[in-house]
């Protein structure tokens, strides 16, 4: 008995069963059916495979027999570990989705890659930073990229797994858009002299505007390269600029920019490059 216990393929049962054991315990709700489903299998094979362990033994198989049925253990173990990881990647991924979940419900058309910022520019003021998706997952130069609470930015550059994005806080940004409470129109975009305080401009405003305080900013759809309606941020301060003699209206994003983690780029919405295809006459 005591060479039983000490049988590799026992230890490598007892391994996993614990490990089984402790991802049963830790999860809950829907991970519970699925681990229980896997441990519940894998405790049947693996149940069996000790009881022939013990029939081995006293039948004296040799070395390269038990060897073999440890081989064939130990893929079976890797195996079970790479499908949970597997779901752990899918679970997350659907996690991160989610936070998108209402502006997907109020926006049936908009197509949504979720996505994870890996980096910031520290050498930009503005805010760039790069995330985790790129052309592989149908990201592109100049899909709009959204916030939990609204648009903050578009996509600069992209490789097959990591694209730029250029914030709203930045110069390079030129947004059309319209005041949803006195419908006055402007172009949002940034401003060094605001992007440190996580806001940018809604400038170009006609000389009778009616923009004030407390007003929301959305994007006007009108390019075709940003979806209407999409939230910008809200009016904190009118001001008058004496060099070029121009109002603009100083405008706060709902969401921090500087802290934001998980992002999503709209790769798909209805009107996207209509104004391009009729400038091309398609």
């Amino acid at each position: 008995m005591k060479e039983f216990f000490q049988s590799t393929k026992v230890k490598i049962f007892l391994s996993v069963l614990m490990v089984l054991i402790m991802l049963a315990v830790f999860t809950r709700n829907v991970e519970n059916n699925i681990i229980s489903t896997t441990l519940n299998a894998m405790t049947f094979g693996l149940s069996k495979v000790t009881a022939a362990a013990t029939e081995d033994h006293a039948k004296g198989k040799s070395y390269d027999e038990l060897n073999a049925e440890n081989e064939a253990l130990q893929q079976a173990n890797r195996e079970l570990r790479a499908k949970l990881v597997d779901y752990y990647s899918v679970k997350e991924e659907n996690t991160r989705l989610w936070k998108f979940y209402d502006i997907k419900r109020e926006h049936e058309d908009y197509s949504l890659i979720p996505a994870t910022v890996l980096r910031r520019d520290s050498s930009d003021e503005f805010g760039s930073f790069t995330i985790d998706k790129g052309t592989a997952s149908a990201v592109n130069v100049g899909a709009p990229v959204i916030g939990e609470n609204g648009l903050i930015g578009w996509i600069s550059e992209a490789d097959a797994y990591t694209a730029k994005v250029v914030t709203i806080l930045s110069p390079q940004t030129s947004i059309g858009a319209v005041d949803n409470a006195t419908n006055d129109t402007g172009i949002i975009t940034g401003s060094a002299k605001y992007a440190d305080d996580n806001r940018t401009t809604f400038s170009k405003l006609n000389s009778e505007n009616k923009v004030e305080k407390g007003d929301i900013i959305t994007s006007s759809g009108a390019s075709g390269i940003y979806p209407k309606g999409m939230v910008l941020g809200e009016v904190i301060e009118i001001g008058y600029d004496t060099y070029d003699t121009s109002h603009y209206a100083v405008i706060e994003p709902y969401d921090d920019i500087s802290k934001i983690v998980d992002v999503a780029v709209i790769t798909d919405f209805a009107g996207q490059g209509e104004i391009l295809r009729k400038e091309s006459g398609e």
